[in-house]
């Protein structure tokens, strides 16, 4: 598994995942956006997951954008829509 950071279109976002990882008994943290990366709300939620499983935690308007660290650099793995209001 590897640190996977998930950026997040408000705050809002941040306590939805927040509760569904509470519920699902996953480790994560809520922190600061690192510095190398820009989010709409400045915290994001870092969390240990397999390559093919981030996915099944974006929270459709909420998540903006998901990153992994490889070789030292973030790289963006997917980049989401913000819901219409």
């Amino acid at each position: 598994m590897t640190e996977t950071v998930f950026l997040f279109h408000s705050t809002v976002g941040v306590i939805k995942m927040r509760k569904v990882l509470q519920a699902a008994g996953i480790r994560f943290r809520v922190a600061d956006i690192p510095r190398q990366l820009r989010g709409g709300c400045g915290l994001c939620i870092y969390m240990d997951c397999a390559a093919d499983e981030e996915t099944q935690w974006v929270i459709p308007g909420d998540t903006e954008s998901i990153y992994r660290c490889e070789e030292g650099e973030w790289r963006c793995i997917a980049a989401f829509a913000a819901a219409d209001k």
